[in-house]
């Protein structure tokens, strides 16, 4: 199957009911929810069930296949201008692609220009961020001073020479002294 979007009865992304932008993992939630749906062997008793299964299924062909989905994409945009973005429903009834995300996105109006105020709101702003930073080195700072002061605290003492030994006793023990 090609990707001409005339062979198609309607848009494929309207069948299946999603946007232009879908993932491929969108299309195919799609087609196993409405494939499941419309399947013929569970609606034995509805003629229509099968023709909206074929269109399904002609419309995953179209848009599962990347290579396909592109041509198609550009055909689209050929043959529909600019608009192509725009999307109907399908004949399965999904009105999915209606509203906002059907609509192709518009710019984004500049922003406006700041006023008087707009420098006074930006400043309370960095006086805040300057103020929880110094918040921040200040907690910081005391943390690590408290460390120091746990581990000097824990720390044994010196180790005590042994009385007549070189050097002073630092053990309060009585040195002894040679006489002769």
């Amino acid at each position: 199957m090609t990707a001409d979007p005339a062979q198609l009865t309607s848009d494929p992304y309207a069948v299946l009911g999603v946007p232009p932008s879908a993932t491929a993992a969108e299309i195919h939630h799609a087609y196993r929810v409405l494939a499941r749906r419309f399947h013929p062997d569970t609606n034995a008793q509805d003629s229509r069930a099968a023709i909206l299964f074929a269109q399904v299924s002609r419309a995953y062909e179209v848009l599962g296949d990347i290579d396909r989905r592109r041509a198609y994409d550009l055909a689209r945009a050929r043959s529909r201008g600019p608009r192509a973005a725009r999307v109907a429903p399908g004949p399965t009834g999904n009105a999915a692609v209606r509203g906002v995300a059907a609509r192709p996105p518009r710019s984004r109006p500049s922003a406006p220009e700041p006023g008087p105020d707009a420098g006074a709101e930006r400043s309370a702003g960095d006086e805040f961020r300057v103020l929880l930073l110094l918040a921040k080195v200040v907690a910081a700072f005391v943390i690590v001073i408290m460390i120091a002061a746990l581990i000097l605290a824990i720390r044994p003492g010196p180790w005590c020479v042994a009385p007549g030994g070189p050097g002073p006793n630092p053990c309060g023990a009585p040195v002894a002294t040679s006489s002769p």
